[in-house]
């Protein structure tokens, strides 16, 4: 029973991960269809990041409060969110309103996030599946959407994902979660009996580093030619991330970084339309550096390879622009070296790694010196290579950084205090 149990929660950690990837990535809509208003247009382009921000801060504040009651109550509070997440997509919403429901939609995916990291990364097998469900969210969210945006018609994988989280799956993933939720064994509360005795740190950490991520990718258009700017933005991330690692107990930031760079260079790489066969090889090997993760870790070589990638775009502007086999090399390369780095790094507390995914959701500021919105790409050819060498270089200083500040958190952080942790694992 305790076998079948396990294989239980697995799938459904797996599945409330996609679906609370989907929901964060693109909220309710990505307003680039025919019949969108200007006003709904305006509402999502300046609410769907700050929406997704406010989406993944809330989910470590689940992590961190909903531990406090057990693994039952996390399986509950994350039914009740995906149960949100249907209500909201099943009622019609005018575009006076789509700015109320994106907050609504992202605020009920950052709980199923939280809540649904707080009981699946309790053992193993529940925890490969809820890193695994992450990612696939991240891949498939980012992959429709800019087929959707760059192409402008619909094919029937678009059409089944046209609304995403798709209404299909996540009524099967809210019952999944429900049985996970009944059979799961009462426990008394977990390790912090009272709410003073919480770990607030890591909420205080995914404020800082989201809220200055966010914050920056505003003030950074398309139109920045500024170096000077592009330089104080690329610095207060940095900083913003060091300080988010140092916030995190024990060597726990080192996921953090590792993501802060993986979404930079990710941005500046796998951006261009692919073609949808192409997903499974990057799912493929994005299962397969997971799975190499768990059994070597090697989080500084998984930095430098994030560097090298940076360099890569930068060298090879087919990978950014168009769906070329340049292109999907860098896709694949990007999903693998994300599956790796999550599986070699085991954080000490569950909202270090819910922290980690939720910044893979958050439109980077390397997205937006390339975003071009619902127009067709390139529609100013020399301007397109010079924001995105802007961004391949803004990608290769954050990973350079977020090298030197994991090997200066592992120089900080005693080795023996690892060792201890992966002991208890």
């Amino acid at each position: 029973m305790q076998r079948y149990r396990a294989a239980l929660d697995t799938v459904g950690a797996c599945a409330a991960a996609a679906i609370a990837g989907l929901a964060l990535i693109v909220p309710v809509d990505t307003g680039c269809a025919a019949d969108s208003s200007a006003l709904q247009m305006t509402l999502l382009s300046v609410t769907v990041p700050r929406a997704t921000a406010a989406g993944v801060i809330v989910a470590v504040l689940a992590a961190v409060c909903v531990r406090m009651f057990g693994s039952r109550t996390a399986w509950g509070a994350a039914t009740v969110a995906t149960l949100i997440l249907v209500t909201d997509h099943l009622v019609p919403t005018p575009s006076v309103t789509m700015a109320t429901a994106n907050f609504v939609d992202s605020i009920a995916a950052g709980v199923l996030l939280g809540a649904a990291g707080a009981a699946a990364l309790e053992y193993r097998p529940p925890a490969i599946g809820y890193l695994l469900g992450g990612l696939i969210g991240v891949t498939v969210g980012d992959h429709i959407e800019t087929i959707a945006a760059e192409q402008g018609t619909l094919s029937l994988l678009e059409r089944a994902f046209v609304d995403l989280p798709p209404v299909w799956v996540t009524v099967p993933t809210m019952g999944l979660l429900a049985v996970c939720w009944v059979l799961c064994p009462r426990a008394g509360a977990a390790s912090y009996p009272t709410a003073l005795n919480l770990p607030f740190a890591p909420v205080l950490a995914a404020a800082v580093v989201v809220t200055t991520i966010d914050i920056v990718s505003e003030r950074l258009t398309t139109g920045t030619s500024d170096a000077a700017v592009i330089v104080a933005g690329t610095l207060a991330v940095l900083a913003a991330a060091v300080i988010s690692a140092l916030l995190l107990p024990e060597r726990d930031g080192t996921l953090t970084l590792l993501a802060v760079a993986l979404a930079a260079t990710g941005s500046a790489i796998a951006i261009a339309a692919q073609a949808h066969w192409k997903l499974a090889p990057i799912l493929s090997v994005l299962t397969l550096g997971l799975a190499t993760g768990l059994r070597r870790a090697a989080p500084v070589v998984a930095a430098v390879a994030i560097v090298g990638l940076g360099v890569f775009a930068l060298l090879v502007p087919g990978a950014r622009h168009d769906d070329s086999w340049s292109a999907l090399i860098g896709s694949c390369a990007i999903a693998a070296l994300a599956g790796y780095s999550f599986g070699a790094v085991t954080t000490r507390g569950t909202a270090g790694t819910v922290l980690a995914i939720g910044l893979l959701f958050i439109p980077t500021a390397v997205l937006t010196l390339e975003f071009r919105g619902c127009e067709a790409f390139p529609l100013h050819p020399n301007r397109a290579v010079e924001s995105g060498d802007r961004a391949a270089w803004m990608a290769i200083a954050l990973g350079a950084g977020c090298l030197a500040a994991i090997i200066a958190l592992r120089r900080l952080r005693p080795e023996r205090v690892e060792q201890d942790v992966e002991q208890d694992q």
